[in-house]
């Protein structure tokens, strides 16, 4: 046991980190499995910082009614998940223009290049 053991903690010291971006779409799809939406992958997530710096990350998810908007506030852990077109989903904004603008945006590629490490952190991964 010992030498299996050993053996495991090499290959995880050389396991090279996943981006800030991979990560963000991990802890969200995580996030999105505890509200109930299980087995369920993230498809185009966006990742942004919103005015206080505070991670999140937009994207769709595919239901069997077709594909449905989520924002999944990373700091907080919140959900936000809303309806399929085809049962009268509208376009209201779910956070998107949080954590999904240009300017979110800018703010997540500044701290990413100054600061991956701190962003990392504030993803809690």
């Amino acid at each position: 046991m010992r030498h299996l053991l050993l053996f495991a903690l090499p290959l995880a010291a050389c396991s090279p980190e996943l981006p800030p971006e991979q990560l963000a779409a991990r802890r969200a799809e995580t996030l999105l499995a505890r509200a109930g939406q299980q087995n369920v992958a993230l498809l185009a997530p966006i990742a942004g910082l919103d005015g206080q710096g505070q991670p999140g990350v937009c994207g769709l998810i595919e239901t069997r009614a077709g594909p449905v908007r989520v924002v999944v506030d990373l700091a907080s852990g919140a959900v936000r998940i809303g309806k399929p077109a085809i049962q009268g989903g509208n376009r209201g904004d779910l956070g998107e223009s949080r954590y999904c603008t240009e300017t979110a945006r800018g703010r997540w590629d500044q701290v990413k290049k100054v600061d991956p490490v701190g962003l990392v952190a504030r993803l809690g991964a």
